[in-house]
């Protein structure tokens, strides 16, 4: 049984909290920092972004992160130094990286999962990875070898039969995008989202994690009423860029913000 089974399993929370940023804004040692005041302050699982050039699913926000993170020297040594220090924090709390599948096939397969899996990482996501592609079977059957999980995403335009077909390689949770284009802060939500979330549920027969555009404590609150976890990745990374060059003060307005939506969704 995985991590990430085990946690949602246990019943400590309604539904589960799980923030996003990205690794190296504005530099890895900060990432530390950043990392270890997420997890002191309510994340149920943490998602680690790491940086690549061509972050298709992601809006300004976060591409900004991106670009920050890459004026640093990228290393896949300093990726899993970093991911590692925090998982050393609290290993209890799973760690989940968010990357697109060039980074991996780029590192190897096999090496990358290692390495990872060493690191403290149980799952991934992979936005740009389509689950009925030769590439993902490979991936899911490695994964499995080492007890971690692939995350799939689902949207509001994926079908009936694209769903049901997914559920063969889907361990962990869904990753739902409550909404169309790339990640961001939006105001309001899809009017059918509580249905689609009940027919994932009913017919993937995972956790739904719901994520793309959650922001503030009464968005979380509202969701948490009929999701499994709550993701989080744009309003973060907001308040790294704000603050990041005072690493205290990000601390801090981390610390606050992660503690208001924790409190939210309990």
């Amino acid at each position: 049984m995985s991590k990430i089974k085990d946690l949602f399993n246990s019943g400590k929370f309604k539904s589960a909290f799980i923030p996003y940023f990205t690794l190296g804004d504005p530099n890895y040692n900060d990432s530390i920092e950043f990392g270890k005041t997420i997890l002191d302050n309510g994340a149920d699982i943490l998602e680690l972004g790491i940086p690549f050039s061509d972050p298709v699913a992601d809006g300004p926000v976060i591409q900004r992160a991106v670009a920050r993170s890459l004026k640093n020297k990228f290393s896949f040594d300093e990726i899993f130094r970093v991911t590692k220090e925090i998982h050393l924090h609290k290993q209890e709390t799973p760690l989940v990286y968010l990357t697109y599948f060039n980074p991996i096939y780029h590192c190897g397969i096999q090496t990358f999962l290692d390495r990872a899996k060493e690191a403290g990482v149980v799952g991934l996501v992979i936005p740009d990875l389509p689950f009925d592609t030769k590439e993902s079977e490979t991936l899911f059957h490695e994964l499995r070898k080492r007890d971690m999980d692939l995350i799939h995403l689902v949207t509001p335009a994926s079908t009936k039969k694209r769903i049901e077909s997914l559920k063969k390689t889907s361990t962990g949770f869904i990753y739902y995008v409550t909404s169309f284009g790339v990640t961001g802060e939006r105001r309001e939500f899809s009017v059918d989202l509580k249905e689609r979330i009940r027919f994932l549920k009913d017919t993937i027969q995972l956790p739904i994690c719901a994520g793309f555009g959650i922001s503030t404590p009464e968005q979380a609150n509202q969701i948490a009423g009929y999701a499994d976890g709550i993701i989080i990745g744009s309003a973060i990374q907001r308040v790294i860029e704000e603050n990041g060059q005072n690493s205290p003060k990000t601390k801090d307005v981390l610390a606050d913000y992660i503690s208001k939506i924790r409190a939210s969704i309990t």
